[in-house]
């Protein structure tokens, strides 16, 4: 049983030891103390040997006994536990040392993955990649740690913030207990009609045959639709609840709170909104207007979500901006094709779409 173990670590700074330890002995003993990997982390390896043979591990992986001799399995019943032992088991502490290991790790991760699509039938696949993930985890709490920030509150934070913005979100009315006249429609048919100027053409709208707001040309060099804006105003207040141009347009502002009038449904959240739209316009072309749900990308959603910061609508959802933007460009298109027509508005069934027009206005 006796004999000799050569065992070769590679260091990215130095080249390759050999370092010869008793096979007999029974007890983990410190092996080397350096760079360990390519991160340069400084750890401690340590040699065992037992009835599974022989091994070698880091400090934070080497294994507990139980009464039998046994390893016991580490058991992490929460993100402060674990945390816990990442602090425990960084030796160095250092921001630069987590940084750059978290960001190799990553490199790590990305070149398992792509072995993963050489090898789809890797059998070891599922345990490989729990482990770099385990690696990943380890560095970024190491770097969670090192900025004093639990995790326990970043996961929170983070599911908070995901809910925000991919849960579907439910009919929210901002309006609720207003006098009637200061409530939005919660039906209501907006028509759209075009009429012929010397240098195009201009859109206005009605409603109950009652001409609202002004007069609107594209305000452009070319044809690009932007005369019939407003209907992205109707979508956000049929999917969103809020609009404060739907209501400055219907005169239904919340006057009887003067606060809730000034903030809500003045100047300043009126061009807000504005600023929304034409910054969604401006990429709509690039992204086919929006005909696909998924070209309205999250970080476009996120920039809506900032603009809008402090104002109620900032309730809503991601998810719920998208659905708005979708059906606004929808609604947007077939009046355009159309020259105008009726645009149905439903903010109970949270929808809007266009049929022809009712009154005979359109050109």
């Amino acid at each position: 049983m006796g004999g000799l173990v050569n065992i070769h670590l590679r260091n990215s700074n130095e080249s390759d030891r050999t370092n010869r330890f008793n096979r007999r002995s029974t007890l983990a003993q410190p092996l080397i103390r350096g760079h360990y990997g390519c991160h340069k982390v400084l750890v401690s390896l340590w040699l065992r040997w037992d009835q599974t043979g022989l091994a070698l591990y880091r400090d934070c992986d080497m294994p507990r006994t139980n009464g039998n001799g046994g390893a016991t399995p580490t058991k992490i019943a929460t993100f402060a536990a674990y945390q816990k032992m990442v602090e425990q088991t960084d030796e160095r502490k250092q921001r630069t040392v987590a940084l750059m290991g978290l960001v190799g790790e990553i490199g790590d991760l990305h070149s398992m993955m792509k072995k993963l699509l050489l090898q789809r039938d890797n059998p070891s696949f599922r345990t490989e990649l729990r482990e770099e993930f385990g690696d990943v985890l380890w560095y970024l709490t190491s770097l969670a740690s090192l900025y004093k920030i639990p995790l326990q509150e970043i996961a929170e934070a983070n599911a908070e913030k995901a809910e925000s913005l991919y849960t579907a979100g439910g009919v929210i009315v901002f309006d609720e207990g207003y006098p009637a006249d200061e409530r939005l429609p919660r039906k209501f048919v907006v028509n759209f009609y075009e009429k012929p100027l010397d240098r195009g053409v201009y859109v206005k709208i009605s409603v109950n045959d009652v001409v609202i707001g002004d007069a609107l040309t594209d305000n452009a060099h070319e044809d690009d639709g932007y005369r019939y804006h407003d209907v992205f105003h109707l979508a956000y207040a049929a999917i969103l609840g809020w609009s404060p141009v739907t209501r400055s347009l219907l005169k239904r502002k919340r006057k009887s709170n003067s606060k809730i009038d000034e903030v809500e449904d003045g100047a300043r959240a009126a061009i807000i909104e504005e600023a929304v739209s034409i910054l969604i316009f401006n990429q709509a072309q690039e992204r086919g207007f929006y005909t696909d749900a998924s070209s309205i990308d999250i970080a476009l959603l996120k920039t809506i979500r900032r603009m809008v910061n402090g104002l109620e609508v900032k309730a809503c959802t991601a998810k719920q901006w998208q659905k708005a933007i979708h059906q606004g460009y929808a609604a947007f298109s077939a009046l355009k094709e159309g020259n105008g027509g009726d645009v149905v508005v439903d903010l109970d069934l949270q929808t809007i779409h266009v049929r022809p027009s009712s009154n005979g206005n359109a050109a």
